[in-house]
């Protein structure tokens, strides 16, 4: 991996990296984040481009993951763009916590850094792996746990 005017270059595979950590920290508990941040003792003032701000997307679905895509409504969300040491961090995040916002952004800024991203990379991107899967896993548990399964009997019987 290189970097080149805070662009990343190379493989599809890189890109396809990012994209991955981008979402795993926009989905991210907002205090687990900061943890991350007091633990490793980062004390850093990004250079903003697009100051934390909240918004409205459209969210679009496909009807059973397939078929043409429809507008379902729109969502809140929140962004943030800022430069850290010439490195360009991005994050969107669902709702409005401008502070889940910056810290994303700031995590994304870092671990596209030449010297320590790597390093970083590999400390929190497993971390961030798991515990989404323990979140998405949790949250499936819970609506098993309400399924109710419904049935119909013939008149007469």
């Amino acid at each position: 991996m290189t970097f080149e005017n805070n662009k990343i270059t190379g493989s599809n595979d890189t890109k396809a990296r990012r994209k991955e950590w981008i979402g795993l920290l926009g989905s991210a508990d907002p205090q687990w984040l900061e943890q991350q941040k007091e633990r490793l003792g980062l004390n850093l003032t990004p250079d903003f481009m697009v100051r934390p701000e909240t918004g409205m997307i459209m969210m679009q679905a496909r009807q059973d993951g397939a078929g043409p895509r429809f507008n379902l409504g729109e969502v809140t969300v929140s962004r943030c763009i800022l430069k850290l040491d010439g490195v360009i961090g991005y994050a969107m995040v669902m709702g409005s916590n401008l502070r889940h916002a910056k810290l994303a952004a700031l995590f994304d800024a870092m671990f596209q850094m030449p010297d320590s991203g790597s390093d970083l990379r590999k400390n929190l991107v497993p971390e961030l792996r798991r515990r989404q899967k323990e979140r998405r896993d949790n949250e499936a548990r819970d609506v098993r746990s309400s399924k109710v399964e419904f049935f119909t009997m013939k008149r007469g019987e």
